[in-house]
């Protein structure tokens, strides 16, 4: 757990770097308290790493509009960015990728459109700038769990 990497403050350092424990060995809340113990909904102590893609590009019919695409939560209903957890082992550039098809490229099983859509994503997502990296701010995070993402631009 000491040696898991933290990005809290954009540095990338070990919890036993960045952190302090409490008296069981959980680490704490670089921001501090949040009146919720241990991992409540959050699969691991300390960071809980997510990746999301911010996918741009100007609207074809008027250029000086930038458009940005976002996606309707099912379990909300609120609008978002896609994105999402970090599988064990999984390279970040790989997860933005995996998050974005899944959550903007559901084409009811239309095959055509899935494949057309599937080569302009491995295009896209052959670049890519890390706009952010870092601690996020979440409703879920705990006194001993918390979220960071890495947040990267895409233009198309």
């Amino acid at each position: 757990l000491m040696e898991r990497k933290t990005y809290f403050d954009g540095v990338e350092r070990t919890l036993k770097e960045a952190c302090t424990f409490d008296e069981n060995g959980a680490p704490l809340n670089p921001r501090g308290r949040t009146g919720m113990a241990e991992r409540g909904l959050l699969g691991k102590w300390g960071p809980n790493y997510a990746a999301d893609p911010i996918v741009t590009r100007f609207d074809p019919e008027n250029p000086s509009k930038l458009q940005v695409v976002a996606i309707q939560r099912k379990d909300t209903g609120q609008w978002a960015l896609p994105g999402g957890m970090v599988d064990a082992g999984e390279n970040v550039s790989a997860t933005v990728k995996r998050e974005f098809t899944e959550e903007a490229g559901d084409f009811g099983g239309d095959v055509t459109q899935q494949r057309k859509f599937n080569a302009m994503v491995d295009e896209l997502f052959k670049g890519g700038e890390v706009v952010y990296r870092g601690y996020v701010d979440d409703p879920r995070n705990t006194d001993n769990a918390w979220m960071e993402t890495v947040a990267m631009h895409f233009h198309c």
